[in-house]
C-alpha cells in the first residue's frame, strides 16, 4: 500500500511487537538481569554492550551510542524509512493497518513507477543474457576476463552487455508489450529526429544496473570496452532514479558497513568491484556525480565514518574536500586514503594486492590534515598567501562539532605554518561569533507563523450582535511550514520545477519571501541542481539568512515517498488559501450586514457556505 498510517495504528504496532524476539533474528542475545545483552549489528565489537530492555521496549549500545525502538532498530538494520518499518512490522504481527487510501493522482504515479521498475527489471535480464550467454557477448566476456572477473561477479551485480547497435533493447521492449513512453521517460531510448524512429541509449558497452535500497533497478551505467570516450555514460534522471541520492553497490554493501562501521566511497564502478573482490565489502561508488548532503544523509543510517579514494589529481582533491565539508556538515568523521599518483583502487590492488591495501587503509588520515597540508602547501613562503590560506583553514576547522578536535587541528596547523597559536585562535572567535550572528539572525527570522483563522462564526446566522473579530495580523517576513516544504522540495530537486508549475503549487504561495524565493529558484532552475553561491549573489543579506535557513533544513524526511509529501503539501495549501479566503469572506459579510446590501450580503454568505 500506498497510503497514510493512522497514529493509532502505529501505536498498536509498537506495542504488540516483542523487541526482544525481534532483535534476536539479528542479534545472539543473552539474558542478564532485566536486559538481554548481545554484540552490537551496527558497529565491531568484541564485548557486549548491546542491550535491549523487554519492559520499556526499547534497544541501547553503550558501545556506539545507538538506541530506539523496534521501529528505530528495522529501520537501520535493513535501511528502511519508517512507514515501511511499520508495514515490516504489522505485517510480521498480523495487523492490518487500514491505511488511507490514496488519491487519483497517487494511484496514478504508483503505477507508472512500478511500471518503470518492470521496464528496468526486463532491460536489465536482457542486458545480462548477452553478456552471459550470446555470441555477441564474447567481447564483454573477454573484457571482463582481462581484468580479472568471471561469471561469479557478473552474476552477483547482474552486470550486461548492449548490443553495438540502435535497436537491439528497444525491438526486445517491444516484444514484450512494454511501454516505449516508460523507456522514453527512464532514458533507455530516445527518440530520432527528423522523423526516425527511438534508438537505444547503451550501444556496445558494458552495463552496470544501480538499485536502490529495496534491491529494485533505478538507473544503469554503460562502460565502452575500449578507450574511446566517453567513458561511461549513464541513465538521466527519472521519476525513480535521482543520482545526487543513490549510491552504486550500497544495497549489496549495507551489512558490511553496519559492521565495520565504515564505508570507503570510490568514483568508479570497477574501483567498487575490486575493493568487494579484495574483501574489503563496505564499498559503495558515486554515480558520475560528487558527494552531496542526500548521499551523506543515507551513509549516515549505517557508518560512523567515510574514507574518500578519490583520484590523485587536482580534480580529485577539489572533489574530496567538497566531499569533507558536505561530511562535516552531517557530523560524520572524513577520511582519505592516498594512493600512488595514475592510480585508482583497482589498478593498484590488481598490481600490490589486498594486503598492501589494508595497510594503507590503515593509515588513512584525516581529509582536514591533507587541507591543512593541500593549501599551505599551495600558500608557499609568501606571507599574504600563507595568511590567506591560514584564514580558509581556520574556517574550515571551525565547522568542526568537537572543539577539542577544533583545538588540535589548531595547534597542528601552528606547528605547520609557523604562524601564533594565539593568533590562529583568535581568528576562530572571529569566524565563531560571524557563524554565531548568522545563525542568530536566521533563528529570529519566523520561518513557521500560525495563522490567526478564527472559529466558524456561524452557528445558525450572522447577527447584528455577534462579537466583532479582529482582522488577521500582518504576515511576518517567512513563511508558512506548507511553503516552506514546497520550496524544499525546489531548491533540493526532490520535485521538479515543471511539475510544480503544473501543479498549480506556486499559485498556493502566500507569503511575500515565499513568493520571492520560489521566483528565484526557478530563475536559476536545472537538472544539475542549485548553485548556491549564484542564488545567494542575487538577494539582499536578510534574504540570504532564509536561504541559508531554507538550506540547512532537514532533508532525511525527503528521502522516501516524495510524491506523497509533494501531494500533501499541495493539500495543506490549498487548505491554507480556503482559511484565508473564509476570513475575507467574513470580513465583507460584517461590512455588507452594516450597510444593510442585502444582495451582496446574500452572494457573500453563499460564497462562504461554498468555502466551507
Amino acid at each position: 500500500m500506498t497510503g497514510q498510517i493512522s497514529e493509532g495504528k502505529i501505536n498498536e504496532v509498537r506495542e504488540r511487537t516483542d523487541i526482544v524476539e525481534l532483535i534476536s533474528q539479528y542479534v545472539s542475545l543473552k539474558r542478564s538481569g532485566v536486559n538481554h545483552m548481545g554484540l552490537c549489528p551496527f558497529h565491531s565489537e568484541k564485548s557486549p554492550s548491546f542491550s535491549v530492555n523487554a519492559a520499556r521496549q526499547f534497544f541501547h549500545c553503550f558501545g556506539c551510542g545507538v538506541g530506539g525502538d523496534a521501529f528505530s532498530f528495522l529501520m537501520q538494520i535493513e535501511g528502511l524509512a519508517f512507514p515501511d518499518a511499520v508495514r515490516r512490522l504489522a505485517e510480521r504481527i498480523g495487523i492490518d493497518l487500514e491505511e488511507r487510501t490514496p488519491s487519483p493522482e497517487e494511484e496514478l504515479r504508483q503505477r507508472q513507477r512500478e511500471r518503470l521498475y518492470r521496464v528496468n527489471e526486463v532491460a536489465a535480464n536482457y542486458f545480462h543474457q548477452l553478456l552471459m550467454d550470446h555470441p555477441a557477448g564474447e567481447v564483454a566476456r573477454k573484457y571482463m576476463k582481462a581484468r580479472g572477473y568471471g561469471r561469479k561477479a557478473a552474476g552477483e551485480y547482474q552486470i550486461g552487455f548492449a548490443l553495438d547497435r540502435w535497436d537491439g533493447l528497444k525491438n526486445h521492449l517491444e516484444e514484450q508489450d512494454l511501454s516505449a513512453d516508460d523507456a522514453r521517460t527512464l532514458g533507455l531510448i530516445r527518440p530520432g529526429k527528423q522523423g526516425r524512429g527511438d534508438y537505444d541509449l547503451f550501444r556496445g558497452r558494458l552495463i552496470f544496473p544501480i538499485y536502490d535500497l529495496s534491491g529494485q533497478i533505478v538507473a544503469f551505467a554503460g562502460r565502452v570496452l575500449d578507450d574511446s570516450k566517453p567513458k561511461y555514460i549513464n541513465s538521466p534522471e527519472s521519476p525513480i532514479y535521482h543520482k545526487g541520492r543513490v549510491l552504486f553497490g550500497l544495497y549489496q554493501a549495507r551489512q558490511a558497513m553496519r559492521q565495520s562501521g565504515e564505508v570507503l566511497v570510490v568514483e568508479g564502478y570497477f574501483d567498487q568491484l575490486a575493493l568487494c573482490r579484495a574483501g574489503f565489502p563496505q564499498v559503495v561508488a558515486t554515480c558520475g556525480t560528487a558527494l552531496t548532503a542526500d548521499h551523506v544523509q543515507v551513509l549516515k543510517r549505517y557508518v560512523q565514518r567515510v574514507i574518500l579514494l578519490f583520484d590523485q589529481d587536482a580534480a580529485g582533491k577539489k572533489a574530496t574536500f567538497k566531499a569533507m565539508t558536505v561530511l562535516q556538515e552531517e557530523g560524520l568523521a572524513a577520511a582519505v586514503i592516498e594512493l600512488p599518483g595514475g592510480d585508482d583502487p583497482d589498478s593498484f590492488i590488481q598490481r600490490e594486492g589486498a594486503e598492501a591495501f589494508q595497510l594503507r587503509l590503515e593509515k588513512s588520515r584525516s581529509v582536514m590534515d591533507l587541507f591543512i597540508d593541500d593549501l599551505l602547501a599551495e600558500a608557499g613562503s609568501g606571507i599574504e598567501q600563507k595568511a590567506r590560506a591560514a584564514e580558509k583553514i581556520v574556517e574550515q576547522i571551525s565547522g568542526l562539532s568537537s572543539e577539542l578536535e577544533q583545538d588540535l587541528y589548531l595547534k597542528e596547523l601552528a606547528a605547520r605554518s609557523g604562524i601564533d597559536l594565539g593568533q590562529l585562535k583568535e581568528v576562530r572567535v572571529r569566524v565563531a561569533g560571524q557563524r554565531q550572528q548568522k545563525k542568530k539572525i536566521v533563528t529570529e527570522v519566523p520561518l513557521t507563523e500560525e495563522y490567526p483563522f478564527p472559529e466558524d462564526p456561524f452557528s445558525e446566522t450572522i447577527g447584528a450582535n455577534h462579537p466583532q473579530r479582529t482582522k488577521p495580523a500582518a504576515a511576518k517576513p517567512g513563511w508558512s511550514p506548507s511553503e516552506k516544504t514546497l520550496l524544499c522540495l525546489l531548491l533540493k530537486n526532490h520535485v521538479p520545477a515543471e511539475k510544480i508549475l503544473e501543479s498549480g503549487g506556486l499559485d498556493l504561495l502566500h507569503h511575500q519571501n515565499s513568493l520571492d524565493m520560489a521566483q528565484l529558484l526557478l530563475n536559476h532552475s536545472a537538472d544539475s541542481g542549485f548553485d548556491m553561491e549564484s542564488l545567494a549573489a542575487e538577494l539582499d543579506p536578510d534574504k540570504v539568512l532564509l536561504l541559508t535557513a531554507l538550506a540547512s533544513f532537514d532533508q532525511g524526511q525527503f528521502c522516501e515517498n516524495v510524491d506523497a509529501i509533494f501531494s500533501d503539501c499541495l493539500k495543506s495549501l490549498q487548505q491554507e488559501q480556503i482559511k484565508r479566503q473564509r476570513v475575507e469572506s467574513i470580513d465583507k459579510i460584517r461590512h455588507y450586514e452594516q450597510g444593510q446590501e442585502t444582495k451582496n450580503l446574500n452572494d457573500s454568505l453563499k460564497e462562504f457556505t461554498n468555502l466551507k
